[in-house]
C-alpha cells in the first residue's frame, strides 16, 4: 500500500475528492435562469446508474448527428473510491451516458456494466485501467467497405479515454516522498457500434512520458474535415491529439498526431504552458484539462489553469490560426482568465472550483461552455453550462442557461 498523497500535491492533481455530502440544487430564478448544474451524481435510490453517486465530471458532449436525433455526454465519476477499493484523489472511476433533446435538459442512460456504467477498469489487477479510467473525447468516424453487390455505410463512435494502472509513483515534496497508486495514466481507445451503449476496447494508444511527467491524459482530439478541392492540391492533414501532463511541479499541455485516423500516434512535443510564476499568473502553476472547437477561422481553445500560490481553479483561452490545430497557440484576454469559481454568471455552486470545460460551436455562432464545479469540500462535483449568445468569450459575454433555450433548440 503506497503511503498518502501529500496535501499540497493531491490539492494541485486534482480538482477535489468526493464524498458523500449533498449537492446544491438552486431552483430557476424569475425569468427561467438554470441557477444550478444540468448533471449532477446520482442518489442511491436511483435505478439507472449507481456508479456515480459520489460525483460527476469531464463532460464530452456530442451535438445530434445524421445518425443520432439526441444530444449525448459522456462523462465520469465515481461512487467515494476506484476499483478494488482503492482511495480515489480524481472525480474520475467509471465511464457514463446520458442524452437530451437540446442539450441543457438530460437523462442518463443505465449501461450495461456495474453500476450502471457504460466504461469500467479492467477487472485484471495488473490491467493498465485497472484502477481508474475516465473519458476523454469521442469522435464519430464514418467508414465505407465494398461487397461483391453493394456499398455498406457505418458509423462507429471511437472513444479516447485514460487510465491508471496499480503500479506506484514515488512523488516528492517539502514534507517528504510518498508513492501513490492511481497517477501512472495511460491513453486508450475503445470502439462502439451501437451510438455509446457498449464499448470494446482496443489497448494502448498513447504511453506516459517521463520527460512530461508521471502520466499522459485527458486526451482530445482534433479530427481534420475532408477537403474539397482536387486530391493533388488538398494537403493531407493527421488526426491531433492534445493531453497533459504533470511533472511534481506544473502542468503543461503537449501534442500528439496520427496520420492512420487514430490507430498509432507519434508526440510532438510541447504545445502550452502556464504564464509566469513570479507575476502570479492564474494559470502559473500550468495548464491541465481543455477543450477545442472551430472559432473565427480557426480553433478556440478553453483551458483550466492552476495558480501555484492559490491553487485556484480558473479558465482561459487561447487561439490557434490554423484550423486543423497544427499552428502557434497564443493566449487571449490579456492572458487573463474568462471564467473563475463563484463569479457571474456563475452561481454559488461553483465557488470553489471550475474545470473539466467542453466547447460546443453552435451553427447561429453561439458557443456553449460544458465545466464541472462544486461549492465546496463537503459538496459532490456537479456539471453545468454556459451560452455565449454573440460567440464572444470575454467573462462579461457568457450567461446562464434559461428553459428558453430548450425550447429553441
Amino acid at each position: 500500500k503506497p503511503s498518502f498523497i501529500p496535501n499540497k500535491v493531491a490539492k494541485n492533481i486534482a480538482l477535489q475528492s468526493t464524498n458523500e455530502a449533498h449537492v446544491e440544487k438552486e431552483e430557476h430564478s424569475s425569468v427561467d435562469e438554470i441557477n444550478g448544474p444540468i448533471l449532477t451524481p446520482s442518489s442511491p435510490s436511483d435505478d439507472a446508474t449507481q456508479f456515480d453517486i459520489g460525483c460527476v465530471a469531464n463532460p464530452v458532449v456530442l451535438p445530434p448527428s445524421n445518425t443520432n436525433q439526441k444530444w449525448q455526454m459522456y462523462y465520469y465519476g465515481n461512487a467515494g473510491s476506484w476499483n478494488h477499493n482503492q482511495n480515489c484523489f480524481l472525480p474520475t472511476g467509471w465511464c457514463g451516458l446520458a442524452e437530451s433533446h437540446d442539450g441543457i435538459k438530460w437523462t442518463k442512460v443505465a449501461g450495461p456494466l456495474e453500476g450502471g456504467a457504460i466504461l469500467s477498469p479492467s477487472s485484471s489487477s495488473d490491467a493498465w485501467d485497472a484502477i481508474h479510467i475516465g473519458v476523454g473525447d469521442v469522435v464519430r468516424v464514418e467508414t465505407t467497405s465494398t461487397t461483391t453487390k453493394e456499398q455498406q455505410h457505418t458509423s462507429e463512435l471511437h472513444m479516447y479515454y485514460f487510465g491508471a494502472s496499480g503500479e506506484e509513483v514515488a512523488m516528492e515534496s517539502s514534507s517528504g516522498s510518498s508513492s501513490i497508486i492511481g497517477m501512472k495514466m495511460r491513453i486508450g481507445r475503445a470502439v462502439s457500434l451501437d451510438e455509446g451503449r457498449t464499448w470494446e476496447k482496443s489497448g494502448v494508444v498513447l504511453d506516459s512520458d517521463e520527460n512530461e511527467g508521471f502520466f499522459a491524459s485527458w486526451p482530445r482530439l482534433i479530427v481534420p474535415q475532408q477537403g474539397n478541392g482536387d486530391d493533388d492540391d488538398d494537403r493531407k492533414e493527421p488526426w491531433r491529439m492534445l493531453y497533459h501532463s504533470f511533472n511534481g511541479k506544473k502542468w503543461r499541455v503537449f501534442g500528439a498526431e496520427s496520420f492512420d485516423c487514430g490507430d498509432t500516434w507519434t508526440k510532438t512535443g510541447l504545445v502550452l504552458e502556464g504564464g509566469d510564476e513570479e507575476a502570479n499568473s492564474f494559470d502559473s502553476a500550468g495548464i491541465g484539462t481543455r477543450a477545442v472547437a472551430p472559432w473565427r477561422d480557426g480553433l478556440l481553445m478553453v483551458y483550466e489553469g492552476v495558480n501555484s500560490t492559490s491553487l485556484r481553479h480558473c479558465l482561459g483561452a487561447a487561439y490557434c490560426e490554423d484550423v486543423h490545430g497544427g499552428g502557434e497557440w497564443t493566449k487571449l484576454e490579456s492572458a487573463e482568465p474568462i471564467m473563475e469559481p463563484g463569479k457571474d454568471p456563475l452561481g454559488d455552486w461553483t465557488c470553489q472550483v471550475i474545470g473539466t470545460p467542453w466547447l460546443v460551436a453552435m451553427e447561429d455562432g453561439s458557443l456553449r461552455l460544458y465545466h464541472c464545479a462544486k461549492s465546496g469540500p463537503d459538496a459532490k462535483m456537479s456539471i453545468g453550462v454556459l451560452i455565449s449568445d454573440s460567440g464572444d468569450i470575454s467573462s462579461t459575454s457568457w450567461r446562464k442557461s434559461t428553459l428558453q433555450d430548450t425550447i429553441q433548440t
